[in-house]
């Protein structure tokens, strides 16, 4: 049952998504959303197996993986920039389109909750309190989920000479040894940090490190540092005496929370 509304829900996001890629525009940039979907569903699944999840909140953690960001494509239609700042809260669009556009419809009632609440709070800088444990939990996957995939994308995008799709990295400046010193302090207090005050691509890159703080899962933990996304990042920034401390904290702190501290 649950693999074939999987499976029912994922075609009719194929369906919705093929209408942008067909459209005169940017397809890299659908294409982009597309794939990162496809891979945030299988870190998802892997999340819910690890962490022993019952079903019904695996179910939603699947679902809610392939609507989370439905809403990025009319955003880029309309906005050309995935930057909500500069256009509209993608996760609230996505909300509205996954009902417009029936994308749900066969679900079961209270799972489609689970879904469009965790749907919802996929980008809030920080998770509110939530009385339902199904819908934290489903949150939580997805959150991490879709982290630990951005991960990826953003490195092979810094890897290049001279990026082409600056988008992916919402359009920040590339200044070779720059960064926004209130950006690493607000990390240094293991604090969340803001998307506002970014103005570099190595502020970027900062607040991706920093994501570790609202990773909610050990498994979510393990992955991250056997991919090595963290040391990746941190050997392309300036290796001055704060950016070093730093790079001792999060050390510190990834591995208190893999095990469990």
């Amino acid at each position: 049952m649950s693999d074939a509304l999987v499976r029912l829900v994922a075609e009719r996001f194929d369906a919705f998504t093929a209408r942008f890629l067909d459209a005169t525009g940017d397809g890299f940039a659908y294409d982009l959303k597309i794939k990162h979907t496809k891979r945030v569903l299988g870190i998802a699944e892997d999340i819910a197996k690890a962490e022993a999840l019952p079903e019904d909140e695996t179910l939603g953690a699947r679902l809610a993986a392939l609507m989370h960001d439905v809403g990025r494509f009319p955003q880029y239609q309309q906005y050309t920039t995935f930057r909500d700042a500069e256009s509209v809260n993608h996760a609230g669009l996505s909300v509205r389109h996954a009902l417009r556009e029936k994308l749900l419809d066969d679900v079961p009632a209270h799972i489609r909750r689970l879904v469009l609440g965790a749907v919802f709070l996929h980008n809030k800088r920080g998770l509110p309190r939530i009385s339902s444990h199904a819908l934290r939990t489903v949150s939580k996957v997805v959150r991490d989920s879709d982290k630990l995939d951005i991960y990826s994308v953003i490195i092979a995008h810094f890897a290049q000479k001279n990026p082409k799709h600056p988008e992916v990295a919402l359009n920040v400046i590339d200044v070779p040894g720059k960064y926004t010193p209130s950006v690493l302090n607000a990390l240094r207090q293991r604090s969340l940090g803001d998307y506002r005050t970014i103005v570099y691509v190595n502020d970027f890159k900062l607040m991706a490190i920093g994501w570790l703080y609202d990773l909610n899962y050990r498994s979510s933990c393990r992955t991250l540092r056997e991919r090595g996304y963290l040391d990746m990042l941190f050997d392309t920034l300036p290796r001055d005496e704060s950016i070093t401390t730093f790079r001792r904290q999060i050390d510190q702190d990834i591995a208190r929370k893999i095990e469990g501290a």
